[in-house]
């Protein structure tokens, strides 16, 4: 999980441009959701990769041990490790606004874990998944969910979703909700037609680190989870 902005430092939002992510702790998306996240879509990834917000290379460390990957490419606006990782063509920049730095139709996957919430633009980052996309090539996002009802509530009662509070803005740099309405509109102005969201994580109550799921096992979806999966392909 990494902020992305202006690879030069200059200025913008608390948490937001290059030289406030090098100040704070780095952000790192915790191991459940890296497990969720391997179980839908790492396991499945073959070819050409790339990783973006790569941080100090948790998620990249999973992919290598997935033998059907060739090669994998790496991206953040900041670099705190993930360059010295054997194997990897890191690049740094800001894939907010950046062009991203390989040809046309060249990646067979791209993940964003924990990416979106901290862009600027996300808008132009997932044009720019798509352009480096080979036909049949996946995008496969991973975004706090704010659509569930914990999500609902928050934003009724207190005006923000709840990983998006001051303290979050300042701090880790969470700039952007994304809804899954605001991902399937992005998916479908970049040229994208299948798009499939998933909703693995379990959800907490309000006002509580306890899950729903705790209580009713059974509860799945968007209303219960907090995180939001999305696996968009390019057409054949």
């Amino acid at each position: 999980m990494d902020s992305n902005s202006t690879g030069n430092g200059s200025a913008g939002p608390p948490g937001h441009d290059a030289a406030a992510y090098a100040r704070r702790e780095e952000g790192l998306s915790p191991e459940p959701l890296r497990d969720a996240a391997w179980n839908v879509a790492g396991q499945r990834a073959s070819g050409v990769v790339l990783d973006v917000g790569s941080g100090r290379g948790g998620w990249i460390r999973r992919l290598q041990g997935n033998p059907a990957i060739e090669r994998i490419l790496s991206t953040d606006i900041h670099d705190a490790g993930a360059s010295r990782l054997p194997g990897v063509e890191f690049h740094q920049c800001d894939v907010s606004r950046d062009v991203l730095p390989w040809v046309d139709t060249s990646v067979d996957w791209v993940f964003a874990i924990e990416v979106l919430e901290h862009l600027a633009n996300p808008r132009h980052f997932v044009k720019e998944a798509f352009r480096v996309l080979r036909p049949g090539g996946h995008l496969f996002i991973t975004t706090p969910n704010n659509d569930s009802l914990t999500a609902r509530l928050s934003f009724l009662v207190r005006g923000y979703f709840p990983a998006f509070c001051d303290q979050d803005y300042r701090d880790s740099g969470h700039i952007t909700p994304i809804t899954e309405l605001d991902a399937r509109r992005m998916a479908v102005e970049a040229g994208f037609q299948s798009i499939d969201f998933d909703y693995p994580l379990p959800g907490r109550i309000p006002r509580s680190s306890i899950h729903w799921q705790r209580f009713l096992p059974g509860l799945r979806g968007r209303w219960w989870s907090d995180g939001l999966f999305a696996l968009l392909t390019r057409p054949a």
